[in-house]
């Protein structure tokens, strides 16, 4: 019994919206004054994002922009191939952008999004992490690792994940592209609910075009759904958190072009964390039994390796 009503839960939003529930707020907002946004459209964006776990923007990069990123994923490709890290058949990431180029800052920092992230998260915005995302066409639907959580792979540990990301996609995204997937109220109402248990069509697919952004809690139960005749598609991403004494991730050095930045526009600590050493125990950190002269991008594919194992464990 139980597992029906565990797939009819999970089924509930397949290919579309899913209905609102009432849950808990998560995160306390704070009153921010935007000029994309009225008071009001804020808070329902908030609210929104809380109880479903993900938040759909549309346009949320101006053409303009669009253009320079698309040029600046170009360009570090062809610049610094170190930065790339191949993960599987299809799936290819830039790491460790940041300190070669400021291309992305404005990413990071734009603030049709950040005023969505500061009304969930609140004055203790940080920024986490960034990485660009290439996903190729492949016929091997099956590579991906399936649905997960972020930051962290072990199911017991699945409430310490406290992070927002912004993903936003660079390219078009039909219903015939590869595109992001979310079980929605996994961060929250179903978060007892194991990735293991949801069946490979569940979920809402959120397609776009090229501009559309996507926030989503870390702890919300998401996946890339693989299409067959998909075309190559490219993403930005980017993690935030309210934590001021912890971050999710060792691999994003940030620079002292931003935490030596004086902005009053920007939220107070959203650099603050350039020098935290106390890194979540999860996907983001090197185990300590690794050895530490191996290369960072030897040590994520193994980190990404154990995460997968511990899914399926």
């Amino acid at each position: 019994m139980r597992a029906v009503k565990l797939r009819n839960e999970v089924m509930s939003g397949n290919r579309s919206e899913c209905g609102e529930q009432e849950t808990k707020v998560l995160s306390a907002g704070v009153h921010v004054v935007s000029r994309f946004f009225s008071n009001a459209k804020l808070e329902q964006m908030a609210d929104s994002f809380n109880r479903l776990g993900y938040l759909k923007i549309e346009q949320a990069i101006s053409p303009d922009q669009l253009t320079r990123f698309r040029e600046a994923v170009d360009r570090h490709w062809k610049d610094f191939p170190q930065d790339w890290i191949a993960l599987s058949e299809s799936f290819c990431e830039g790491t460790n952008v940041l300190p070669h180029t400021s291309d992305f800052d404005e990413f990071i920092e734009n603030p049709k999004t950040l005023d969505v992230i500061r009304a969930i998260i609140g004055e203790n915005t940080t920024f986490e992490e960034f990485a660009i995302m290439l996903r190729n066409p492949t016929g091997n639907l099956n590579e991906v690792k399936g649905w997960h959580r972020d930051l962290i792979r072990d199911y017991s540990r699945r409430k310490e994940i406290d992070a927002v990301s912004l993903m936003v996609y660079l390219s078009d995204v039909s219903e015939t592209d590869h595109c992001f997937a979310i079980v929605p109220e996994t961060h929250d109402r179903l978060i007892d609910v194991n990735p293991k248990d949801i069946p490979a069509d569940a979920g809402v697919d959120l397609i776009g075009p090229a501009g559309t952004g996507i926030l989503f809690h870390a702890r919300a139960i998401h996946n890339a759904r693989l299409k067959q005749n998909s075309t190559q598609r490219r993403t930005l991403q980017a993690y935030f958190s309210g934590r001021l004494d912890q971050r999710t991730n060792e691999w994003t050095q940030i620079p002292p072009r931003l935490y030596e930045k004086k902005d009053p526009s920007l939220p107070p600590h959203f650099y603050s964390k350039w020098n935290v050493t106390n890194i979540l125990d999860g996907v983001g950190r090197r185990p300590a039994d690794m050895d530490p002269t191996l290369p960072i991008s030897e040590v994520i594919k193994e980190v990404q390796r154990r995460g997968r194992v511990q899914l399926q464990s």
